[in-house]
């Protein structure tokens, strides 16, 4: 008899910890929903003069993509979504410096993408740290510094110069004079439709390849510590058309377009 009811208590006093337990938890899920911020629509426009040709774009989560500017203004435009702090963003005076920011704090977020046509002649640097960098058909001295995003440049012109940790850097159909990449995990991809002055390519852990035309001499210095290399274009070393391409881990492959 003693023994039954002790079953007895002890069914009793496990169903009330967890009958406790999910109430509980209920309670902290319905507090978690009422305390979350809602989802809300954004969105920016805005149109700018410009005094001078620098143009500086900071960002930290923003995803950018940058075109050329049918006049002589910068036209800024950004849309997304976003909980708790509504994103920020900030023109100076003189239209030279753009920032674009989300907060993430007391369980905010945010989604945003940002479209920046810029005027002709203009010297573009770009600061960013997670979101992605598009340029369509950019023809500007262009720099862009990212952390994790990746890079993608279509069409571009003028000078390109991409640092970037963690991400990959796709660049087509370009017509730019001088390319600096420097990368650490990541893929690289030119292919260039002119044949560039200089190409530097310093990618630490991933695979480069370069495509590059054909009727042009270049003075190719291609190496990589434990990857595989592969030229498929006159390497002349009197050639004032310079090609360097480094790696400590990856592939290389240096091509004819």
């Amino acid at each position: 008899m003693k023994k039954v009811l002790w079953r007895n208590i002890v069914a009793v006093s496990v169903a009330v910890v967890v009958v406790g337990t999910a109430g509980a938890a209920t309670t902290a899920a319905i507090a978690y929903g009422f305390t979350t911020p809602k989802m809300q629509s954004f969105d920016y426009t805005e149109d700018h003069a410009v005094s001078g040709n620098n143009l500086a774009f900071t960002t930290r989560f923003a995803h950018v993509t940058v075109s050329m500017s049918p006049d002589s203004d910068v036209h800024v435009r950004a849309d997304g979504s976003y909980r708790g702090d509504i994103p920020t963003v900030d023109i100076s005076d003189d239209g030279s410096k753009i920032a674009v920011e989300c907060s993430y704090r007391d369980r905010g977020s945010c989604d945003v993408d940002v479209e920046l046509r810029i005027p002709a002649g203009s010297i573009l640097d770009i600061n960013g740290m997670a979101g992605d960098v598009v340029l369509s058909n950019v023809d500007a001295q262009t720099s862009v510094t990212t952390a994790s995003g990746a890079v993608i440049a279509r069409g571009s012109a003028g000078t390109l110069d991409v640092t970037t940790r963690f991400g990959d850097v796709d660049i087509t159909d370009a017509a730019v004079s001088a390319i600096e990449v420097d990368t650490t995990f990541g893929q690289v991809v030119l292919d260039s439709r002119v044949p560039p002055d200089s190409v530097l390519v310093q990618n630490t852990m991933g695979d480069s390849t370069i495509q590059l035309p054909a009727a042009e001499f270049y003075d190719v210095d291609a190496s990589s510590e434990k990857g595989e290399v592969e030229t498929d274009v006159v390497d002349d070393p009197s050639s004032p058309r310079s090609v360097s391409i480094t790696s400590e881990e990856g592939q290389i492959s240096v091509q004819r377009r």
